[in-house]
């Protein structure tokens, strides 16, 4: 039986979040510390703030990859640890090869996991990008999903759920290719502890999803 995983279906993990519910000082130094040696520069911004200013806790110009604690919403304590793009790919890899301590993180839980799919355009395609987006879109409104197309400076995006739902979905244009995004967060992502050691059952789960 063939095995599936990340890399041999060409899925991009985007993000990584941890939530802690009540964060102290002396254990975000610890955390910042401990992501530090191993690569990672952290940052800190306010989640209260429409455009946060995005301040330095520990960095140093040998880290290429970088970590962000966000303290969340007002009338709420939690703090968020996220990685995104491609310091998210280097802390997986890091974690499939069992080099991150998870005692560092045991007070927190896994709150967001994004993954994308992107495919080129080619010569080749019956039909075009707006035909396919419409096909989407018909076929899932018949399936009752909560559906929508819409344009932007960037070109069409045909989105599936709602982004404050734990399950959101879109597809969209980029420069020759079509994206196929899923954020995956909250109570739903808290279900798959084991993530970052079963990647086909992950695979299989984004399938099912999209």
């Amino acid at each position: 039986m063939k095995q599936f995983n990340f890399q041999s279906e060409k899925l991009i993990i985007d993000w990584i979040s941890f939530k802690f519910q009540h964060l102290e000082n002396h254990t975000q130094t610890e955390i910042a510390n401990y992501l530090f040696k191993i690569g990672f520069n952290s940052y800190q911004e306010s989640g209260k703030l429409a455009k946060p200013i995005k301040e330095s806790i520990l960095i140093s110009s040998k880290n290429e990859c970088e970590v962000l604690f966000v303290k969340e919403a007002p009338y709420r304590s939690a703090t968020i640890i996220s990685f995104s793009g491609l310091n998210t790919n280097i802390f997986y890899s890091l974690a499939q090869k069992g080099f991150i301590d998870w005692e560092i993180f045991s007070s927190g839980v896994l709150s967001r996991f994004d993954l994308y799919f992107s495919r080129k355009n080619k010569r080749e395609d019956k039909i075009s990008v707006r035909e396919f987006f419409e096909n989407c879109q018909r076929q899932l409104k018949q399936a009752n999903k909560n559906v929508s197309l819409e344009k932007n400076s960037k070109g069409l995006i045909l989105k599936l759920g709602s982004r404050r739902s734990n399950n959101y979905s879109r597809i969209y244009e980029t420069k020759n290719s079509l994206r196929f995004e899923h954020e995956m967060k909250g109570k739903f992502i808290q279900n798959y502890p084991n993530i970052f050691c079963s990647i086909s059952g992950s695979y299989c789960l984004f399938i099912i999803l999209i």
